[in-house]
């Protein structure tokens, strides 16, 4: 019989357990790549430092440094500023490409502003210039570039300083639209301005020389002059012109508005009776006129009429004739209403009195007229024959467009009747 053959064991190889060493070349080589990792690495200021290839070798490289530019020289003239420096290159003597110039409020500290004009960006030359500067001292640096490398920031150079050539805004001026009986000897002139600046206000018109006012605007541009007496200037426009000064002394062009001077005290005219219904009765659909010589602001006889709205009419207005042959009126679509008594001179309601609801009250901006039309009457009016000479007395607060009261005073009407 044969015998069984028995498996083969596994060859097992001894491990080497010393470390293999590198070739020359290859431990130069990486020694340059760690070297050059901690000069683009280290924290130096402003990264002028870099690292270049020293031979053809492959193990050969050394770091190099961009050397800070001495402080510029820095000189200003109308309002523009030129900047000149000394060439700066690395500390191998490698020229950089550029600078890029700045400009500082104050010897030290302070924000760093970039410069415009020609010194804006990367600068490829020795010189630049920035026109247009906004006023006060200013203290420009330049720092040399190499690629995207920057090297350290020079110091500053001298301060320049450049002038404040540039005049404020004309000033803005609030005057009352009239100049009337009421304010007349005492205008008052507001307004607003660049800050701290100084304000002329003169005011002009015929009759009387110009009369000027300087204030100093606060800190917040405002300014208020004392009133200006216009009491012998003549009706008509008067020009208000304000220009600011600033602390350099430029001066702002002109501000002219102009508004008008209108001191007539309004006075009614005429208040005459229409009959509308039944002759020499009061009764629906009769009217009285009130005439005035010139326009009122209808806002003054009716709360809910606009000052500027033109003709205007109230409903639902409420005419009441005592005993006293006294017409009054209220109105449900005026919150304050103001118009004044008629006296009718005449006998229309007896003892008992008279009340006509749903009357109305309309102004007309054309004729200058205030209309009361009669509504339905209650009461029981007499037969008043021939014509009666009504009288008016206005109540107190109605005013003309300028703001000029109307004339309290009680005026005699026209001979006429209901």
């Amino acid at each position: 019989m044969s015998r069984p053959i028995p498996p083969r064991r596994p060859v097992v190889e001894p491990v080497e357990t010393r470390p293999r060493l590198l070739r020359p070349n290859r431990q130069a080589r990486i020694a340059g790549v760690m070297a050059a990792a901690l000069v683009i690495s280290w924290g130096a200021p402003a990264a002028s430092a870099y690292w270049q290839t020293l031979s053809s070798n492959n193990g050969g490289a050394g770091a190099d440094a961009i050397v800070a530019v001495a402080a510029p020289t820095a000189s200003a003239s109308a309002g523009a500023t030129s900047v000149s420096w000394a060439a700066s290159t690395t500390a191998a003597g490698r020229p950089v490409s550029g600078y890029t110039v700045a400009r500082y409020s104050s010897v030290t500290g302070g924000t760093k502003v970039a410069a415009g004009g020609t010194c804006a960006g990367t600068v490829t030359t020795l010189s630049c210039s920035e026109p247009a500067l906004p006023s006060g001292t200013w203290y420009y640096t330049v720092t040399p570039v190499l690629g995207s490398w920057a090297g350290p920031e020079s110091a500053r150079s001298v301060g320049v300083f450049v002038a404040d050539t540039t005049k404020p805004d004309p000033p803005l001026i609030i005057a009352p639209a009239y100049v009337n009986s009421l304010n007349v000897s005492g205008v008052p002139v507001r307004g607003t301005a660049e800050p701290s600046s100084s304000v002329t206000v003169t005011v002009s018109g015929s009759g009387s020389l110009p009369v000027s006012k300087t204030v100093a605007a606060t800190e917040s541009g405002d300014w208020t002059t004392a009133d200006f007496d216009l009491t012998a200037f003549s009706p008509g426009a008067v020009t208000y012109t304000a220009t600011a000064k600033d602390a350099a002394g430029n001066v702002s062009d002109p501000r002219i508005v102009t508004r008008t001077k209108d001191v007539s005290v309004p006075i009614a005219s005429t208040v005459s009776l229409e009959n509308g219904g039944t002759s020499g009765i009061m009764d629906l659909g009769d009217k009285i006129f009130l005439k005035f010589n010139e326009a009122l602001d209808p806002s003054t006889i009716c709360s809910g009429w606009s000052a500027a709205g033109g003709s205007q009419t109230v409903n639902q207005v409420l005419v009441t004739v005592g005993s006293d042959d006294v017409l009054r009126l209220t109105a449900d679509g005026c919150t304050t209403m103001r118009v004044g008594k008629v006296g009718l001179v005449g006998n229309y309601a007896g003892t008992g009195g008279l009340t006509f609801a749903g009357s109305s009250l309309s102004w007309n901006v054309t004729t200058n007229q205030l209309t009361i039309t009669l509504g339905t009457g209650t009461g029981s009016p007499l037969d008043v024959n021939g014509n009666v000479r009504p009288n008016f007395t206005p109540d107190a607060g109605i005013a003309d467009i300028a703001g000029n009261p109307l004339s309290a005073a009680q005026i005699a009407g026209t001979n006429s009747k209901f």
